[in-house]
């Protein structure tokens, strides 16, 4: 789509690897390949590979970091004592029941830490190694700067302004802005808004501090992040804890629909199907694909976990709808029954085959190592839906609330 920048793309590729040594050498970073691990668009594309482009970092003992082991943020969302290569070893996301939780015991009484929490520890042991100074509970207010470079910050520190001068620059790394209304008014595309359900510290504040000395704003398309959120689960903060829909739509026996109880894009490949759920119809402008709901069957939930709720459990009241029938979770839910009815037959003859000819569900080899089921066969992201009870979930954005439209629409 030619978004980005080749000049960009040329240092990332020549200099990654340097980069990657250089944090190696002084720091201690030790990074591993994840096996078996293809690229998004490897088959797609000549440029991708099978493996070796995706690193991940050896499990850390956070018990090194002295008093920052309690100030550092663990992820309530991801199995942070487990490395990708211990799931995937074990069949992945979908078979968590095969997955080695005694060494994931071990790890977290160490407090051995993988994934995103880990990595982030190499980077803070590093920091304190040298002596750097490191605060929290600190606003940054402003870039100072001479009009020509940024020369230092800011900061609000124990009640009053404090000045903290730049020997080279400043690197602001932050993430997004999903907690920031008027943000998410004028950068993105959503909407509906509604409730927040990211960390308060997810406010923008790269815009905030760069735009005033200057900074340009690069505009992407946006890429809607989906989730559920499990009545009763908080983060520690107090707000529901958002738990994220990949790779659960990826496994077999179920289907995402949207409210005239149509499919609309390729469950297992995130890199497709958001974007479809920002589309907008211009007529009316409306989102056409949202709300949507997961369709589940009772093969799926005997086999598959649906986020932290585990094979076999039931799903906690004012987590979706259960019927016997396809006709009567789609009267309950609001979803236009003939056509749910004629979207499920249709893709359950297909499944069967191991074949998705409308969106091509489980083509992607990533799909299948991220979102599959390797133990299913003949195609690990396809099955078909066909014993009762059935469930419809309804989903939430990463910025919005679980939305539930009864209209009904000719199919």
């Amino acid at each position: 789509m030619d978004y980005g920048s080749d000049a960009a793309i040329l240092n990332m590729a020549v200099h990654a690897r340097e980069a990657l040594k250089f944090f190696e050498a002084q720091i201690g970073l030790q990074m591993e390949v994840i096996r078996d691990c293809p690229d998004y668009y490897y088959k797609a594309s000549n440029d991708a590979v099978a493996e070796g482009r995706m690193l991940e970092c050896a499990p850390f003992p956070a018990s090194t970091l002295g008093d920052w082991q309690a100030k550092t943020r663990i992820s309530p969302q991801m199995p942070f004592g487990l490395t990708h290569e211990d799931i995937f070893k074990a069949g992945g996301p979908g078979n968590i029941a095969k997955w080695d939780f005694t060494k994931m015991a071990e790890r977290l009484t160490h407090d051995e830490r993988c994934l995103g929490p880990g990595l982030a520890a190499y980077f803070v042991k590093g920091v304190l190694d040298r002596g750097i100074p490191m605060h929290t509970g600190a606003d940054v207010l402003e870039l100072i700067g001479d009009g020509s470079r940024v020369a230092g910050v800011r900061v609000k520190l124990d009640g009053r302004d404090q000045y903290v001068k730049a020997n080279r620059g400043v690197v602001i790394a932050v993430s997004s802005y999903e907690r920031n209304q008027e943000y998410n008014k004028t950068l993105g595309q959503q909407l509906e808004l509604g409730s927040i359900v990211t960390i308060s510290a997810v406010d923008g504040a790269n815009f905030r501090l760069a735009g005033p000395v200057g900074a340009r704003i690069a505009r992407v398309p946006d890429i809607t992040s989906l989730g559920f959120v499990v009545p009763g689960e908080e983060d520690d903060e107090g707000h529901p804890l958002w738990r994220p829909a990949l790779p659960l739509i990826g496994l077999p026996h179920l289907i995402v629909v949207n409210r005239k109880g149509r499919r609309f894009g390729n469950e297992a490949f995130y890199r497709q199907f958001y974007y479809t759920i920002d589309q907008i119809d211009g007529g009316n402008q409306t989102h056409p694909n949202f709300p949507c709901w997961v369709i589940i069957d009772s093969q799926a939930r005997e086999k598959y976990p649906f986020i932290s709720i585990m094979p076999g459990q039931d799903l906690p009241e004012g987590l979706g709808v259960k019927a016997d029938t396809i006709a009567e979770l789609a009267r309950r839910v609001g979803i236009d029954a003939a056509c749910l009815a004629t979207t499920i037959a249709n893709f359950n003859v297909h499944a069967e085959q191991g074949v998705d000819p409308e969106f091509g569900r489980g083509t992607h080899p990533w799909s299948a190592w991220i979102s599959g089921d390797p133990y299913h066969q003949p195609n690990p992201n396809l099955g078909p839906l066909l014993k009762p009870p059935f469930w419809a979930v309804g989903w939430r954005r990463l910025l919005g609330i679980v939305c539930v439209n009864r209209s009904r629409h000719a199919c």
